[in-house]
């Protein structure tokens, strides 16, 4: 992973409220997908995913819930670039 995508995941997961939706959390996710996909990191593999944001949550069913988000907003842009 791209330091700058790095840098845009960790920034999110530091600042998001975990326990109840925020209209700046999801702006920092979406954020960081648009970075990787900018850098052409369209396949983070999962457990680099998670070991970058583990610290901040450790629920795997919020971490699986976020990979997918991570996923679907990059086959969005990809089909957005054609």
């Amino acid at each position: 992973m791209k330091k700058s995508v790095l840098e845009k995941l960790e920034t999110w997961a530091a600042n998001n409220n975990w326990s109840v939706s925020h209209p700046l959390d999801d702006e920092r996710f979406w954020d960081f997908v648009i970075e990787a996909y900018k850098n052409a990191n369209t396949n983070i593999p999962e457990d680099d995913f998670y070991g970058a944001i583990v610290k901040y949550c450790a629920d795997e069913d919020i971490l699986t819930d976020y990979y997918i988000k991570y996923q679907n907003g990059i086959t969005l842009l990809k089909r957005y670039g054609r």
